[in-house]
């Protein structure tokens, strides 16, 4: 048993890692991209439009795409693959993609009707602003149809994901923000004058990107065997065993996106950039957690499927611990980092163009509060995943549901009764997250009847004492560097990587010096694997 302890571990940080170097790319473009979205439109009401505009099928992208659908999709196709061979869980593959794309064309259909309604809802403080309302309907009719494309893709990545194969899916986001970066640089230095404004230009590239995505999977999953032909073979009793899944299980997968919808009414109640200035910080919070965290819990679901399929509960708890600590090794010194170095980091990525030094301190102002939910919202995903592995999709339901109520309270409190402005939509959103976690980590281990989820958590304490230090050094360091602010740009962006790299080395140091194992044993794995790709060159 332990054997196959250290197996699953290993495939689970080996495919992890894998997937992160590939996502860390993704998520490098994907800055790059809103570098250039900072730079033209800012934190206007026309960035505030663009955000609203594109919230509404990012929403349904999440519950459709990559959060429920595919979470109900893995452990039925693993199942049906076991029970009943390859043949049918390729003819279950076909008839999900085929009523999965039939809904999707009816909900981007309903969408693009009922834009203006939902953007008025959302857009409060553009209602004294007819082109800001007008521009946000357009901009979000615009975009509604890249989810049926972006949806179908996400199936997709779940059958490839089962099949070994996440760098695939991994690298398909690349492909989104280079359209989207290539489309913009374009209209921008040759065409500038073709739209009214360049948030139409993004509107077009999401679009076009989406579309990009689909069709750049399409060929892997044919190799695979799976074909696209429509089946209509709908009530196939594994299909209704996935919808029976899928259906409660639509607000507990998104309810990170749907509680950021809230903050994001809420925001667009306080003033002018609030929305685009939480979309940033928020971009900025999701690298941390698309890099690494959202790698994890993509590999550890199909692992933990499995692992529950045949009835292994020890290894199953075993792989969950191991998968949270890894988590752990990322996200909290992120949270550290972000707290003393985020405003650095705010101005060193975005500030320039129409991103003004205001601009800085709204995004700064938001994201040093929301990192410290960056543990509790990367763990949440892997406690989700979890209860879905063992076909349990009405418990995070119940749990959604509680924390939206308090996200929506806390927003209403922060905004309305303490004024805090755009501080108060990170705090509120921070409460949510930890309490969600916090009720659905002592839910799971009554699931499983065990003491404790994590183990060897002297480990965590060991990732937090080291990410603790390291704060204090890149807090020394920033004020000994970073305080000219005579430097230039360039100058000031080189400065800000030495102090990163060096808070990246201290962290690095400590964790040895203390001797965390799954640190230790993470790094030796990654030069392992560096090493042996040298020995073969």
């Amino acid at each position: 048993m332990p054997e196959n302890k250290n197996v699953s571990k290993e495939k689970i940080a080996k495919s992890s890692l894998k997937m992160s170097l590939v996502t860390t790319i993704s998520r490098v473009f994907g800055l790059v991209r809103d570098q250039i979205q900072g730079a033209l439109l800012g934190t206007t009401f026309i960035a505030d439009a663009f955000a609203i505009g594109f919230i509404l099928p990012n929403l349904l992208r999440r519950l459709f795409a990559e959060g429920n659908m595919v979470a109900s999709f893995i452990p039925v196709f693993t199942e049906l693959e076991k029970e009943k061979g390859k043949e049918e869980s390729k003819k279950f593959f076909r008839a999900v993609f085929t009523l999965l794309g039939l809904i999707l064309i009816g909900v981007v259909a309903v969408g693009i009707i009922i834009s203006p309604l939902l953007v008025n809802i959302l857009y409060k403080s553009g209602r004294d602003n007819i082109e800001a309302l007008s521009l946000a309907s357009d901009l979000s009719r615009i975009m509604f149809p890249y989810l049926l494309f972006i949806s179908l893709a996400a199936l997709m990545q779940g059958v490839l994901n089962i099949r070994g194969y996440y760098y695939i899916s991994a690298a398909s986001p690349i492909l989104l923000n280079t359209v989207i970066i290539s489309m913009a640089l374009f209209f921008y230095f040759f065409m500038p004058n073709f739209f009214s404004n360049m948030a139409y230009v993004f509107a077009f590239a999401v679009l076009l990107g989406g579309f990009v995505q689909f069709v750049y999977q399409m060929p892997f999953v044919h190799k695979q065997g799976f074909s696209f032909k429509p089946y209509f073979n709908f009530k196939d009793p594994y299909v209704i065993k996935m919808i029976k899944l899928f259906a409660p299980g639509i607000f507990g997968a998104s309810i990170y996106q749907i509680n950021l919808l809230v903050s994001t009414a809420f925001a667009g109640a306080i003033g002018e950039g609030r929305v685009s200035a939480v979309t940033f910080a928020t971009r900025i919070h999701e690298f941390v957690l698309g890099v690494f965290a959202v790698s994890v819990a993509t590999v550890m679901l199909p692992t933990l499927s499995k692992l529950i399929t045949d009835n292994k509960k020890d290894e199953a708890v075993e792989t969950l611990s191991y998968s949270l600590r890894l988590v752990a090794l990322v996200t909290i010194p992120a949270t550290f980092g972000f707290i003393v170095l985020g405003k650095e980091i705010v101005r060193m990525i975005f500030e320039y163009g129409a991103f003004s030094s205001k601009s800085t301190y709204l995004v700064s102002s938001a994201l040093r509060y929301l990192s410290v939910s960056l543990f509790f919202v990367a763990s949440y995903r892997i406690l989700v995943q979890s209860f879905y592995a063992m076909k349990d999709m009405k418990t995070p339901v119940y749990i959604a549901f509680f924390t939206f109520i308090i996200n929506a309270v806390s927003n209403y409190l922060c905004v309305y009764v303490f004024k805090f402005d755009i501080i108060g939509i990170s705090i509120s959103s921070v409460i949510a997250n930890i309490v969600s976690f916090c009720i659905l980590y002592v839910l799971l281990m009554r699931k499983l009847a065990v003491k404790s989820i994590i183990n060897k958590k002297i480990e965590i304490v060991k990732t937090a004492v080291s990410s603790l230090f390291m704060a204090a050094s890149v807090y020394g360091v920033k004020y000994y560097l970073l305080s000219n602010a005579a430097d230039s740009r360039i100058f000031f962006i080189f400065k800000v990587f030495i102090v990163i790299l060096l808070g990246v080395l201290s962290y690095s140091i400590i964790n040895i010096v203390i001797r965390n194992d799954d640190f230790i044993s993470f790094i030796n794995m990654f030069v392992g694997r560096l090493f042996r790709k040298f020995v073969r060159k």
